[in-house]
């Protein structure tokens, strides 16, 4: 994906360049000005309108710059405006913004695309699965052709038709003459001279290593309880008094405890005592053991090959192919 502004590419000859445009809803109230395209340089078509929300109707921030697909919007009957039909501030507000020097990101085309999902177009409900292909861009978000919608319909009911306009999504390389030029962007031509670059793309493999989990294991440590029982014989003390009634004569013995006095006997029982002692009975080591091994990664990379055949009508002509130009 890359900017029309500072670009080798310009737009074709007989399509307006809606660069500096005003944008607007179908109200006429302003959302911000058309400062860039962004566009696909594998298929010269058109995917996004970088608008500037600077001095906007809708009370958003002046400094953002958001992506608008550009089958959104559509040009004015006449004027030199980009409309987009049906859109709210809230839409605007949800868009994410657009970083010039960071680019667009995979998913940041899923958030743009899906912020359109309810504005009168049908809901995608896409989810982001990181891909953005082919098959992403078929929809009407980027037809071109809906950027002409307003003027082809004025065009068809004055019985009048603007070619120039509805081959605004064809890729034919343009050329000089009285051909027309067709694609949404041309390479510079100026007078008889006509410059084309084409690129040669050739991808490379760069394999490295990354960590991931393939297993392992959970230890976990806690304290549990389980009832014990043990028969214990323990020994008690009892004092026993006894009054036995007697007549007898008072002797020497008797003489010599005749006097106040105390007498304590002490009773004693034996009570259970548990003593615990805490033993290490176990030891549980937890290691890892690292091996190697080699892989073979096996996949496929891909290059542009240009054939290069001469048409003129000499026995000298020769026809090249990139084999040529890798010897």
């Amino acid at each position: 994906m890359r900017h029309l502004k500072g670009s080798d590419y310009e737009v074709a000859d007989g399509q307006p360049d809606i660069r500096g445009w005003d944008v607007k809803d179908s109200n006429g109230k302003t959302i911000g000005e058309v400062d860039d395209l962004i566009f696909d340089e594998q298929s010269l078509k058109v995917r996004y309108m970088v608008v500037d929300l600077d001095d906007n109707d809708f009370d958003l921030d002046d400094d953002k710059d958001v992506l608008i697909p550009i089958g959104y919007g559509e040009l004015h009957d006449k004027g030199d405006d980009v409309i987009l039909p049906n859109v709210t501030a809230a839409q605007l507000a949800a868009l994410p913004d657009y970083d010039h020097d960071h680019g667009i990101t995979s998913d940041d085309e899923y958030k743009i695309r899906n912020v359109f999902a309810g504005a009168g177009a049908g809901a995608l409900g896409a989810a982001s699965t990181g891909v953005v292909n082919d098959e992403f861009y078929n929809h009407d978000y980027y037809n071109q052709d809906n950027l002409y919608r307003r003027r082809n319909a004025i065009a068809n009911t004055e019985g009048t038709t603007d070619t120039a306009n509805t081959n605004v999504s064809d890729t034919t390389p343009a050329t000089t003459g009285n051909t027309s030029t067709t694609d949404t962007y041309s390479t510079n031509i100026t007078g008889n001279e006509q410059n084309t670059t084409i690129p040669v793309i050739e991808e490379n493999v760069q394999i490295g290593k990354q960590q991931v989990r393939t297993g392992g294991a959970y230890i976990r440590s806690r304290v549990v309880e389980k009832p014990i029982e043990e028969t214990v014989n323990l020994r008690e003390e009892h004092v026993n008094i006894q009054r036995n009634p007697v007549d007898r004569p008072a002797d020497k013995t008797d003489f010599d405890t005749f006097k106040e006095g105390v007498i304590e006997l002490e009773e004693r029982a034996e009570v259970p005592v548990v003593n615990k002692e805490a033993r290490v009975v176990e030891e549980i080591t937890v290691n890892k053991d690292v091996t190697e091994r080699t892989e073979t990664v096996r996949d496929t990379v891909r290059k542009t090959e240009v054939d290069i055949e001469n048409m003129d009508n000499t026995s000298g002509s020769t026809y090249r192919t990139d084999d040529a130009r890798d010897i």
